[in-house]
């Protein structure tokens, strides 16, 4: 779904024995040496692609030419796109999607919810686009989630200001985000068009008010995401958020466009307006 997760990858979890993804047991790898913000086009391409993939194969996704899943907000700096490559390709992939002119991707289906929560002071970020590579073993996947999962949240809490993440998930997986990431359901079942009409539930994790019940609820998970190392992921992740955004550029949306033709085409009259004003040399393409 327009989602956290594609739902082979839950489902892959919370059928391992050990708790799903969010168990951290003495084998676990914390791979963040391995995991960074993407640093190319041709990186962030990758991503989209593999995320193409895993919701093809759960039936997410109708075929597409391009072989990339690619939405309005993907073109647009208020996004970063996090990768952990293995053997030089795109194994795992998060995307942290901050607010642009007050709108999220979930405000399509849970506008009137995710209004409910927006304050003045608050900064509302979306998780969106989790995908894994399909052919990596179990525990190898799993230790690839939960360091997406970490950097990601130090991205958005730590780095950009982020009071509230929000996504959409499929209803039968909304317990485990609840029980192992203290995250509250904001809504009832709605169904979305743009994964071929799959039911989801907006969950919210508040990062003001739920620190104190996440160390609580799940204190080995929450020693995890405050480990010793947050100052150098900061550090690290503040250097590759500067050269992240440089890639935003005319140049990266020609070079989508390239490759699934009809992208511009399908954005609405206020979609186009938002992308011109980050990129006014379109003003004559859209």
């Amino acid at each position: 779904m327009n989602a956290l997760a594609s739902e082979k990858d839950v489902i892959r979890h919370n059928d391992d024995q050990s708790g799903g993804v969010a168990s951290i047991s003495e084998e676990n790898k914390d791979i963040t040496s391995d995991l960074m913000l993407a640093e190319s086009i041709d990186e962030m391409k990758e991503a989209f692609r593999l995320i193409y993939d895993r919701y093809l194969a759960s039936g997410f996704q109708e075929p597409d030419p391009s072989s990339m899943r690619i939405g309005f907000h993907n073109l647009l700096p208020t996004s970063n796109l996090m990768i952990v490559k293995r053997n030089g390709k795109v194994a795992g992939t998060l995307t942290i999607i901050r607010e642009c002119n007050g709108r999220l991707p979930i405000d399509v289906l849970f506008s009137e919810e995710i209004d409910k929560i927006r304050k003045k002071d608050s900064m509302i970020c979306e998780l969106s686009g989790l995908a894994t590579d399909a052919a990596l073993p179990r525990r190898e996947s799993k230790d690839i989630l939960l360091s997406l999962f970490k950097n990601t949240f130090i991205l958005g809490h730590d780095i950009l200001g982020c009071t509230d993440f929000c996504m959409m998930i499929n209803p039968h997986h909304s317990a485990y985000y609840k029980k192992d990431f203290n995250c509250e359901n904001i809504g009832k079942v709605k169904h979305l068009e743009k994964v071929n009409g799959a039911p989801a539930v907006p969950l919210r994790l508040n990062t003001i008010t739920g620190e104190e019940v996440f160390q609580k609820n799940n204190p080995q998970l929450y020693r995890y995401f405050t480990a010793n190392d947050r100052r150098n992921i900061i550090e690290r992740l503040s250097h590759e958020l500067r050269n992240q955004r440089k890639l935003y550029s005319t140049e990266y949306i020609s070079s989508l466009v390239k490759g699934k033709s009809n992208l511009l085409k399908t954005l609405t009259e206020k979609e186009k307006n938002i992308l011109c004003c980050y990129y006014p040399e379109l003003r004559e393409v859209v």
